[in-house]
């Protein structure tokens, strides 16, 4: 459900761990520290659907002095491995205190690097909103975010630095810039992005900036589900997760 003002905060959980709707599909707001006040009101949907057993995907959402953090990536690989990855990676991200998602990534990238096979890596995309709008955001190498202004244009977040846990020295740049009242922020994993038509033709972030429009979070995050699972015929080759986040 959206998060709004008022409502009770829910802890955060790891994604697939609970079923919101059919098919083992996670749809939930989260919030870890402390109530909403009215005006840093934001409203926030996460949907995440695993294509077998175990995902790969992950992300995290919770509110700390005045921000909201946000997490979102995925893991190479598939199965029990990829689902261990995932974990270690949930737990390290549940205390993201920096200043600079730069800083909390490279915390991450330092984190996994001694832990996992140097035939895996990680995406990933961690920032924050401010209460005054401000967002910041670092992207490790993970599908482009999108931010969906009140007008209807559409910025990206490119990549601002390599994936996680490979390179010996790597480093990272901060994306910054503001979300105003109306505008919002779209993160997605592969599942979105790359999900293929029975012809072979995959989803396309074409087809993403034309499935979200002005609409509460809620309703972005599930048009874009049903838009992927019609051009996909119904079948999930891939975990899926999406995190809409309106101001």
């Amino acid at each position: 459900m959206p998060a709004e003002s008022g409502v009770a905060p829910a802890p955060a959980r790891p994604a697939g761990r609970e079923s919101g709707v059919a098919g083992g599909a996670t749809q939930m707001a989260l919030f870890r520290h402390g109530g909403l006040k009215p005006a840093a009101t934001l409203d926030v949907h996460a949907i995440s659907i695993p294509a077998r057993a175990f995902t790969g995907d992950f992300y995290v959402v919770y509110r700390a002095a005045g921000r909201l953090w946000f997490a979102l990536g995925d893991v190479a690989g598939k199965g029990i491995n990829a689902a261990v990855i995932m974990a270690m990676i949930q737990e390290e991200l549940e205390e993201l205190t920096y200043d600079d998602p730069s800083a909390a990534m490279l915390r991450l990238h330092l984190f996994l690097r001694p832990l996992i096979p140097i035939n895996r890596f990680a995406t990933a995309v961690i920032g924050y909103v401010s209460d005054d709008g401000a967002l910041k955001i670092a992207n490790a190498g993970h599908c482009t975010p999108i931010i969906v202004r009140a007008g209807g244009e559409i910025d990206h977040v490119d990549s601002t630095g390599p994936v996680v846990g490979v390179l010996s020295s790597s480093q990272w740049r901060t994306f910054e810039t503001t979300l105003s009242r109306g505008d919002a922020l779209i993160l997605y994993s592969d599942g979105v992005l790359e999900a293929r038509a029975p012809g072979g033709e995959e989803f396309g972030i074409g087809r993403i900036e034309s499935n979200v429009g002005q609409a509460s979070a809620r309703q972005m995050a599930e048009s874009l589900l049903a838009a992927v699972t019609n051009h996909a015929g119904g079948l999930r080759e891939d975990d899926l997760t999406l995190l809409a986040i309106k101001r």
